[in-house]
């Protein structure tokens, strides 16, 4: 759990110190009082990096040089150790990170003690927004499994953009370093690619019940749903590692005139996708406004017995989402809230519309 956080400058908030106990927190103020900016920097002390913002100099408050963060971490009864974490962001220095007193290169350290997970209405965009959105939810899962997938994640990301480069300058006549180059680079991609498909296969049929089970428990009716991996090479998730990469070359085997006239890889796990589907249809086209709400929800509360069943008990951040439910799911939300026995903060303009009793309240 978060136990302390001391903040200065951060958005809208210029100065504030709080002490957090466990059950449920709500936030509670209107609107542009800070209250998604208490959660970012919870979820920031947690993971490293913040969910509103890929660019951390964003966090620093309009007019002013430096942002400072700090808080502390309890771990658990059975290993009362207090973790500390403090980051200092200044338009001119850059970041400095800290893990314990020791600096670090980035604020990515920080991720592997205390995950954290946010519930926004953003998130619909997982379920009716582009792939990019639920492959980034797959590869959020991965790291939660296991923090060997996150270096997995940017080796393929790395060679995944050099290959890209390559194709690009060969387009334009300009390619550095030949066909040679380009050889190793695919070579490269496919073995990484295969050992990422065999994460993200594994993971998915170890989710898709789960995201089923609390689907049907927040939508309380018996809607046909299911969750499934499709790939843009065609393979099934039964094959090995070594089938993959064989699949894989053969793929893009076809399409390398077509990648060299675009300048760009066709094919890969960076062109795959979560398939949500209800009916037999795919839910981002036929699926209700209740339904996708369900559905994001569910993949929310997955995530959260992910890190808790292959990392720890999450931190469960809940931006404004009761809002946005009818009566049946408000209710759902809150009995699965106080059934996860983790810490959770809940952000919400007026803590007497909420559907239960919190154990304590910040207004802002």
């Amino acid at each position: 759990m978060i136990r302390s956080l001391y903040l200065s400058s951060m958005r809208n908030l210029r100065e504030g110190n709080w002490t957090f106990g466990d059950g449920i927190t709500i936030i509670s103020g209107k609107n542009g009082t800070g209250k998604t900016t208490l959660l970012e920097a919870v979820y920031l002390l947690c993971e490293g990096f913040s969910f509103r913002s890929r660019n951390l100099n964003d966090l620093i408050s309009w007019n002013l040089q430096e942002m400072i963060l700090r808080g502390e971490l309890f771990l658990s009864a059975d290993e009362p150790s207090i973790l500390s974490r403090a980051i200092s962001i200044n338009r001119a220095r850059g970041i400095t990170a800290k893990k314990d007193g020791v600096e670090c290169k980035s604020a990515s350290a920080f991720f592997g003690n205390i995950p954290a997970v946010i519930m926004q209405p953003a998130d619909m965009e997982m379920v009716r927004g582009a792939p990019e959105n639920r492959r980034r939810y797959l590869d959020e899962l991965l790291c939660f499994k296991n923090a060997r997938n996150a270096d997995l994640l940017r080796r393929y990301r790395r060679v995944l953009l050099e290959r890209n480069q390559w194709l690009k300058q060969n387009k334009l006549g300009e390619a550095v370093g030949g066909e040679d180059l380009f050889s190793v680079l695919t070579q490269q991609l496919m073995d990484l690619a295969a050992k990422l498909w065999v994460e993200r296969f594994a993971l998915v049929n170890e989710i898709a019940p789960i995201i089923c089970a609390y689907y049907e428990r927040l939508a309380g009716t018996a809607d046909e749903v299911a969750v499934s991996y499709k790939s843009s090479v065609d393979f099934s998730s039964e094959v090995l590692e070594k089938s993959l990469r064989t699949k894989f070359a053969e793929k893009l085997d076809t399409l390398d005139f077509a990648e060299r006239m675009q300048g760009i890889t066709l094919a890969g796990p960076h062109k795959d996708d979560l398939f949500l589907s209800l009916h037999g249809h795919e839910m981002r086209y036929s699926g209700s406004q209740g339904q996708c709400r369900s559905a994001t929800i569910a993949l929310r509360f997955a995530a959260s017995d992910i890190a808790s069943s292959h990392l720890a008990s999450p931190v469960l951040l809940l931006d404004d989402v009761f809002a946005e439910l009818d009566p049946f799911r408000r209710m759902a939300v809150s009995e699965l809230i106080r059934q996860k026995k983790c810490q959770v903060f809940v952000a919400a303009p007026r803590a007497e519309d909420l559907p239960f009793t919190a154990d304590a309240e910040i207004r802002m």
